[in-house]
């Protein structure tokens, strides 16, 4: 009600343009902040670890704008403005020592916005968008739910592997209508190397990211496959970030399923080294009354062609918690949250929300082997 009556405000205040069009205007967001202990001790060099520290933490609070006007003939046209913001700190800043930014926050349209026209053939976006790392339905806990959570890996790597995804600048897209269930989504992107005054022509190839999303819900099952491609990265021939990923749910009650996610990620480079790593993600969700249970157990392979080596590459990965809801937009969640990395793995919560302490938000190889552990007492707000 209160949306409504915002968006009916907003449309007065813009009159008499508004009353020539059907056109809706909402403001949303989310507040999800708390207090957390965050440490990653055990490593190779033990005077390189992150000692326990109490923390107020910020975790991807948001504020958004969607705009929607009706065009006739079953067309529309759309805008979404969303906004990350750090109520902790008022700034852009994660939660790293040396303050290290947060490129999801602090300035406007910093997080998923675009400008779209659809119709009955689905619809075209241009802007600022999600590619590649989100897992849809088939795993919320980290990006809906609570403070952060192992199903958020697929932007973790180390060990010269980067993901060839994230919240990308500049992107055209195209989303499918739903049918049978099925719809999808092909973008691309010519990334700020590929369209900025870093490609200079000559001897460079312009770098551009590719990226096709598939989704199925039918019933209780729910599916997703998700393929990316960062193409002469760095302007750099034959360079590439490739990733390929495939998760199912069965929802066996309401607000309540059990899923996997398996996928592979792999760094071209013209040096020859060519790491790659397969990760595998378990997630159970359960609703019981109003409070809301969340387990993850994650786990990789050894980092293949790995330099120096495959040996002690891997990384398990646990999440467990407990949300209470206040309200349908209120709620008040514990959350414990760990990677075990051996002793030449740099697992992190250091992308996203920037919620890792180390410098950059991510551990480096010189604390290989520790282990980033968060405890978080939290409250989420939607608006």
């Amino acid at each position: 009600m209160q949306k409504k009556l915002l968006a009916i405000a907003v449309a007065g205040a813009l009159a008499p343009a508004a009353a020539m069009a059907q056109s809706t205007v909402e403001i949303y967001g989310r507040a999800n902040l708390g207090i957390d202990n965050f440490r990653a001790t055990g490593g190779a060099v033990g005077a390189n670890d992150l000692k326990s520290r109490m923390r107020i933490y910020d975790a991807s609070s948001r504020l958004g704008f969607r705009v929607n006007e009706s065009l006739g003939g079953g067309m529309r046209a759309f805008v979404v403005i969303e906004s990350g913001v750090n109520i902790d700190a008022g700034g852009n800043t994660g939660q790293a020592t040396t303050a290290a930014t947060n490129t999801s926050t602090g300035f406007w349209a910093s997080r998923a916005s675009y400008l779209g026209l659809g119709g009955g053939w689905g619809d075209v976006r241009f802007g600022r968008q999600d590619v590649w790392y989100g897992n849809g339905i088939i795993m919320q806990a980290g990006s809906n739910y609570i403070n952060t959570a192992v199903d958020s890996v697929w932007t973790h790597f180390g060990s010269g592997i980067s993901a060839p995804g994230g919240r990308t600048s500049n992107t055209l897209s195209y989303n499918s209508p739903t049918v049978g269930g099925f719809n999808g989504t092909l973008s691309w992107s010519p990334t700020s190397t590929g369209e900025g005054d870093a490609f200079t022509g000559g001897d460079q190839k312009q770098e551009a990211r590719w990226a096709v999303t598939a989704r199925y819900t039918g019933g209780p099952l729910r599916g997703q496959v998700d393929w990316a491609q960062d193409r002469n990265v760095g302007n750099i021939d034959g360079q590439k970030n490739k990733g390929l990923k495939a998760g199912v749910g069965w929802a066996y009650a309401p607000d309540s399923q059990v899923s996997v996610m398996l996928g592979q990620v792999e760094s071209d480079r013209a040096t020859g080294i060519n790491p790659k790593q397969r990760v595998t993600v378990l997630n159970w969700e359960h609703m019981l009354g109003q409070w809301q249970l969340i387990a993850q157990y994650m786990f990789t392979g050894k980092v293949k062609n790995a330099a120096g080596g495959e040996d002690d590459t891997k990384t398990k990965g646990y999440t467990l918690a407990a949300k209470y809801f206040l309200s349908k937009r209120t709620g008040v969640y514990f959350s414990f949250n760990q990677y075990t990395n051996e002793s030449r793995a740099n697992m992190d919560f250091g992308t996203g929300s920037c919620l890792s302490s180390a410098s950059g938000c991510h551990l480096n190889t010189a604390q290989d082997g520790a282990d980033p552990r968060i405890i978080a007492l939290g409250i989420m707000h939607n608006f």
